[in-house]
């Protein structure tokens, strides 16, 4: 007899990518359940049992897939945990690092061309086996793995259009404060605040290039 196939929750708000990951897991023979947001994903698990869950970071209204994560261990104690997400480390999005839980993969969502991957990270995860080469956050560097919390706290803010004036007033600190901050937020994502052109949409462009449209920090 083969070995009984892992019940793999899918959880992915944008519906071409859950289609397509639900496709592809079903035709390597995991059990899929697939929701499109944290309480569609808890509905699920009323009839369902997940061993291993696939969760994006970005979930739109509601609870983050990080959030999930730490309620599914709640419900789940022993269930693996894959982040797929275009995310390449939770601090772009103002999320710490160590909020993603232990024991958890976390894949860029460009690795999905090779299904191998990723099925290969489900039975690590299954098997609480996740080593260095599931952890995309903590292996492949970007144009911001050398900016500070604080500092792509205020890119996010720039990204999103606020002056020097308004990030001062939301961080609790002075414009001149500030305009140190953004200065040394430009120099460590390598933005040159003295070229000709605007380096504030520069620096914004590069942000969202990295971590897509800002939101506010939770």
């Amino acid at each position: 007899m083969g070995k009984s196939p892992i019940n793999v929750l899918v959880v992915e708000d944008e519906p071409l990518v859950r289609a397509l990951l639900t496709s592809l897991l079903e035709a390597d023979g995991f059990q899929i359940k697939a929701a499109s947001n944290a309480a569609e994903a808890r509905s699920a698990t009323k009839d369902f049992e997940p061993q291993v869950a696939i969760l994006d970071i970005e979930l739109g209204d509601g609870p983050s897939g990080i959030d999930l994560a730490h309620i599914l261990r709640l419900q789940f104690p022993q269930i693996g945990l894959v982040f797929l997400t275009h995310i390449p480390e939770p601090r772009v999005v103002g999320v710490e690092n160590r909020n993603i839980p232990k024991n958890a993969a976390y894949l860029r969502k460009d690795r999905m061309a090779d299904t191998g991957v990723l099925k290969a990270a489900i039975e690590a995860a299954s098997k609480d086996r996740v080593g260095k080469q599931f952890r995309d956050d903590k292996t492949i560097q970007h144009q911001l793995t050398n900016v500070s919390r604080s500092q792509l706290d205020v890119l996010r803010m720039v990204a999103m259009g606020h002056s020097n004036h308004e990030i001062a007033a939301q961080r609790g600190t002075t414009v001149r404060a500030v305009e140190h901050l953004v200065k040394r937020a430009f120099s460590a994502a390598g933005v040159d605040a003295d070229a000709p052109g605007n380096a504030r949409v520069v620096a914004a462009r590069q942000f969202i290039s990295v971590a897509g449209m800002p939101h506010a920090s939770k």
